[in-house]
């Protein structure tokens, strides 16, 4: 029999503790134990498991990965991914649980991020950018790796407002179309189509997908420059490399959706003699043609409902559509004090160019914006008295100024309200580093007629996010924005039957 060799650490006798039948889930420390206190380990926990990251110690499995070679641990792949877990598991279905080297087939732009996937089983962090946001999501996608999908969401989510060079909205908002989550698709959406002069100059701009641009440039509420900016914009994407070999499909689906009406004639010219002109003018030519009939009939007064088209928000000065504001010193201004006034007149008779349609078919509205709240005063038995609350408020009155002179049938002059179908879109500015953005829209749509002259939107947002000392609409004290007013159709043909999404 050989030898047994037993040690003994010569420790002070100690008396056990009491034992206690613990439930699951509880806490082995007693809460009335004054003594008591947990000792978290959890950073040297990980960094013990850390350096063990594409090591051969104790490695049981080699990742090839395009030209790259990893050592792996299946049981550090296999406690974060189910894929993984089943890959290695017992099961005869999974080849790769009896081989020592297995190869994954990832995309490019996947392949440039693996060691960082890989080095997040060990380290439980990551080294995220914009560009590596995507694939990473899309590992983790793959291999189900649920954490590191929420922590890629939330980097999304904190990282859409970013200047032009690094801003990779539209890339993301495409992958959460297909594969959710729902709220980075309409945070996405959202900054899009307010921001749309930010993705414009976007590296993945050329890339968007052709169904996707489509339904962006069908949107009034797009917020442009102006209708010659976008024209510019989507003769590039049209033009793009990676667009030639469907170049006459997007031509035939994109083209139709610009407003060609909301061009100068100025600008219609100078598309003759542009290269897509040259190659698709069987497409060009006949929204050119009836662009150049509006302005003609515009310019005589001659408004046909039929070929009432829609304003974008265009922020062009020429249009006359954006009315800016801005309230400093927005803590400390008294409520009384803080309710912003715009006298707006606004073109319905739009002819571009011509003096005299800007000066004799204006609507004149008068926007109240209350940004700490509504207040009012009000006269009862000769005494004035002041009503209020805490509701963030937007007030929009249309006044006689819109009114057109119109013959009865008895011959004599009649004034006439005509009916309006009016678009309001309230915007407030928000600033992350050298980016300033469009934080919030707020977009209403109201039918104006003779009985019905204002609109008011209350609960415009909560009156907390404005006053938090942190308040993204709050830039060095100020709060600033935008009132677009669009009147996007005219006349009594308005009053014949309900219009889908408008207030009355």
């Amino acid at each position: 029999m050989g030898n047994v060799l037993t040690f003994r650490a010569n420790y002070p006798r100690m008396e056990s503790p009491p034992k206690k039948k613990m439930n699951k889930g509880e806490a082995s420390t007693s809460s009335t134990d004054v003594s008591a206190e947990v000792i978290d380990d959890s950073k040297a926990f990980v960094e013990r498991f850390s350096v063990l990251f594409n090591s051969s110690y104790f490695s049981d499995i080699k990742l090839r990965v395009g030209d790259q070679t990893y050592y792996g641990h299946k049981f550090m792949l296999a406690s974060a991914s189910k894929v993984f877990g089943a890959m290695f598991g017992e099961s005869p279905a999974w080849e790769e649980s009896r081989q020592e080297e297995i190869t994954l087939v990832e995309e490019e732009a996947c392949q440039a991020v693996f060691y960082d996937f890989l080095r997040y089983f060990y380290c439980a962090s990551i080294d995220m950018t914009t560009d590596k946001a995507l694939p990473l999501m899309f590992l983790a996608d793959k291999y189900n790796v649920q954490s590191l999908r929420n922590a890629c969401v939330d980097y999304m989510m904190k990282h859409i407002e970013e200047l032009p060079d690094k801003n990779k909205t539209l890339t993301w908002y495409h992958y959460s179309k297909m594969t959710g989550p729902e709220r980075l698709r309409e945070s996405c959406k959202n900054f899009i189509v307010s921001n749309f002069s930010v993705v414009l100059d976007a590296p993945d701009w050329p890339e968007m997908e052709s169904e996707e641009l489509a339904d962006f440039i069908a949107m009034s509420e797009l917020c442009v420059e102006s209708e010659m900016k976008l024209w510019q914009k989507v003769e590039q994407w049209i033009m793009a490399d990676n667009n030639q070999e469907y170049r006459r499909e997007n031509v035939e689906l994109i083209l139709p959706l610009l407003r060609f009406s909301k061009m100068t004639p100025t600008e219609l010219l100078s598309i003759e003699s542009s290269h897509l002109m040259e190659n698709f003018s069987d497409v060009l030519k006949p929204k050119l043609a009836a662009a150049y009939r509006f302005h003609s009939l515009a310019s005589n007064g001659v408004y046909l409902p039929t070929e009432q088209v829609p304003f974008r928000n265009y922020t062009a000065a020429i249009y006359g559509l954006r009315f800016p504001f801005e309230l400093k010193s927005y803590a400390s201004i008294p409520k009384i004090e803080s309710r912003i006034c715009l006298p707006c007149q606004v073109p319905y008779l739009p002819c571009l160019e011509s003096d005299t349609c800007k000066t004799s078919h204006l609507a004149q509205f008068q926007v109240n914006f209350y940004p700490k709240g509504h207040f009012s005063t009000i006269s009862l038995y000769g005494n004035f008295m002041g009503r209020q609350n805490d509701n963030v408020t937007l007030k929009i009155v249309r006044h006689n100024a819109g009114i057109v002179d119109v013959m009865s049938p008895g011959g004599g002059v009649i004034k006439h309200f005509p009916p309006m179908l009016v678009e309001i879109t309230l915007q407030l500015y928000s600033k992350k580093k050298a980016l300033r953005y469009v934080g919030l829209t707020v977009t209403k749509q109201h039918l104006f007629t003779s009985r019905c002259q204002d609109l008011l939107v209350e609960n415009v947002l909560d009156l907390g996010r404005l006053a938090a000392e942190d308040s993204p609409f709050i830039v060095e004290g100020s709060l600033s924005g935008a009132v677009f007013i669009k009147v996007q159709a005219v006349g009594d043909h308005l009053l014949e039957g309900p219009i889908e999404g408008t207030t009355r």
